[in-house]
């Protein structure tokens, strides 16, 4: 591993250039620190009219970032320092052999559901990191049962084959498994690497911290010399202010080179800034049966249930990290209102909308089994409201078309509570922690009209105190309370403009501290994904966490943002304890649930 040498680029799209990690007879890859602070691996062909590294960049474009068109084509691929399969000495022990299994077929899964196949499936092209296997991105391929039988291959060279990795070597490719079938029949692996392994990505992660921490290398021989020619890039515009810092620290680089010129003799090494610390460290993953979207804890967070992107539902068992009962569904066409687990540790309600029918069913949570008769409302009004549960899914809130109302319903004998009159065009809800209190937001839809919500007391339907009435220009799109439910946290905007974020004593009915604003939610215009922005309660009192457009942040009361955040973040569900969350991520080829805690 070297520093930029002449030659080099000094950013490649979006990435600037920190070091280069290795090279071979056709390609070298550099180490890239992106805009979010993330550190990537940026592939380029050693020869720029490489066509075959043009048309494997453009294919892997589906999945990962790529310049095929650049006068120097790249792609990247999220870096994480560890050895080389080929690399680790010895033998792998069996529950090795599986993560590393499970590693490699979650990144197959994830080229073969846009169509590519790998091709050159080598243990130079395995690594072994913190967060498990991963392969060097690669799209040479045509045939993904080629890439089953190679893995197969891979692996029984390492150790006695597993039994459940076995049918890759099927002679017949229709007998092999998918990647996705290899994936879920081996479930969760997370076994710790060897003692050897684990002292290789150590020192590979020793060796990355003068490149980041901008202390200067070791070895005096091999300055910084960045490439100097007129047709340089500009680097591109910053989307975060801390990416001031480094445009500046650009700039004087530039100055640098410019006296280097007029005197000969290389510069000093440029100091890079520090790298953040972040604020959340991984503790694992959960891997689901399809793309998580949406998550639930239960009451003792020994369960998680997820809503899948295929209209399905499961639960998985957070101490073995495997699913639990069967799957539910799918349930084709229809958006989950709600997921909630009882306080018996065995029922999950979950509420589903399809047009205007909203279906609420309850089910024992370790079986899959229905326990009761569903629950079934139609003319609901989809269009200006959302229903609610409880969260021990003993009560739900309908909001009902005509006339507009909000019906609250006890679901174990199906009896209407009452109803509280909501007449605006648009309402909604959310229970506090206890499910003693129902903070009610409505808006009649007028631009020049401000909307307001007020705190109802569950028990007797009747409102706790004067309604809070939100700014003219301000439009409520969720709101969380704090685990105590003294505090409510809405955040106000849309798509586009600035979300606000407010916090309110639910007792005085006050605002406790001064607004802050948010990235606005955004919407993707390809294909219609929108990042939600939204505030809730952190792990802790002094805490909040936002998912701010796709990225989750760590704020403080204040506002203010502490470390860098996690980008590519869809949704989020915070363990009951408060020292877990778990996130789904934004690519719909991820299947995993990934578990995060402060460090």
């Amino acid at each position: 591993m070297r520093r930029p040498a002449l030659g080099d680029p000094l950013w490649l799209g979006q990435y600037r250039v920190l070091a280069e990690l290795r090279r071979d007879e056709k390609t070298r890859v550099l180490l890239g620190s992106g805009p979010d602070d993330r550190l990537v691996a940026l592939t380029l062909p050693n020869t720029a009219e490489d066509s075959g590294f043009r048309a494997e960049a453009a294919a892997l474009s589906a999945v990962f970032e790529a310049d095929p068109d650049a006068a120097t084509p790249w792609h990247a691929s999220e870096f994480h320092p560890g050895p080389a399969l080929e690399d680790v000495p010895g033998a792998l022990p069996e529950p090795a052999v599986l993560r590393l299994a499970a590693g490699i077929a979650a990144d197959l899964t994830r080229l073969h559901s846009v169509g590519l196949a790998h091709g050159n499936l080598v243990p130079s092209h395995v690594r072994l990191t913190n967060h498990g296997a991963r392969l060097v991105p690669r799209a040479t391929g045509s045939d993904p049962a080629a890439d089953l039988y190679a893995l197969g291959t891979l692996l029984a060279a390492e150790t006695a084959l597993p039994e459940a990795i076995r049918p890759c070597l099927a002679e017949n490719p229709a007998d092999r498994p998918t990647a996705s079938q290899l994936l879920e029949t081996i479930g969760p692996a997370a076994a710790p690497w060897p003692p050897a392994v684990e002292k290789l990505i150590a020192e590979q992660t020793a060796e990355l911290a003068p490149f980041l921490d901008a202390q200067p290398a070791e070895d005096k021989t091999d300055p910084v010399i960045h490439q100097v020619t007129e047709d340089f890039p500009a680097a591109p515009p910053p989307p975060l202010s801390r990416r001031r810092i480094l445009l500046g620290a650009l700039a004087l680089v530039l100055l640098g080179l410019a006296g280097w010129l007029a005197w000969p003799g290389p510069p000093k090494p440029d100091a890079l800034p520090p790298a953040p610390q972040p604020p959340l460290v991984e503790s694992g993953f959960l891997v689901a049966r399809g793309h998580p979207q949406f998550l639930q804890y239960n009451h003792d967070g020994r369960l998680l249930a997820t809503a899948d992107a295929d209209f399905t539902l499961e639960v998985l068992d957070v101490d073995t990290r495997k699913p639990v009962g069967r799957r539910l569904g799918p349930f084709p066409e229809t958006s989950v209102a709600g997921m909630a687990f009882g306080l018996d540790g065995l029922s999950l309600v979950t509420a589903r909308v399809k047009d205007a029918q909203l279906t609420t069913q309850t089910w024992n949570a370790w079986t899959g089994q229905e326990t009761s008769a569903p629950l079934v409302f139609d003319g609901i009004d989809r269009d200006g409201g959302w229903p609610a549960l409880s969260p021990d899914g003993s009560l739900l809130t309908v909001p009902m078309a005509s006339p507009r109302r909000l019906d609250v319903w006890r679901v174990a004998d199906r009896t209407r509570v009452g109803s509280i009159d909501t007449p605006a065009a648009f309402r909604y809800s959310e229970f506090s922690p206890d499910g003693h209190t129902l903070a009610v937001y409505q808006w009649n839809g007028h631009s020049g009209h401000p909307g307001q919500f007020r705190l109802w007391d569950v028990a007797s339907l009747k409102p706790a105190g004067a309604p809070i009435t939100m700014a003219a220009n301000e439009r409520l799109c969720c709101f969380a309370f704090r685990p105590d439910g003294r505090t409510l946290i809405t955040t106000s905007g849309e798509a586009r403009q600035p979300a606000k974020v407010h916090q309110w004593d639910t007792a005085a009915h006050q605002e406790l501290r001064p607004a802050f604003t948010l990235a606005p939610t955004r919407i993707d215009q390809q294909n219609g994904t929108v990042r939600m922005t939204m505030a809730l309660a952190g792990l802790d009192d002094q805490h909040l966490l936002a998912l701010s457009a796709g990225t989750l942040v760590v704020l403080g009361l204040d506002g203010k943002q502490e470390g860098a955040g996690l980008p590519g973040i869809a949704s989020l569900s915070v363990s009951p304890d408060r020292n877990t969350i778990a996130t789904t991520s934004g690519s719909t080829a991820d299947n995993n649930v990934h578990l995060w805690h402060k460090p």
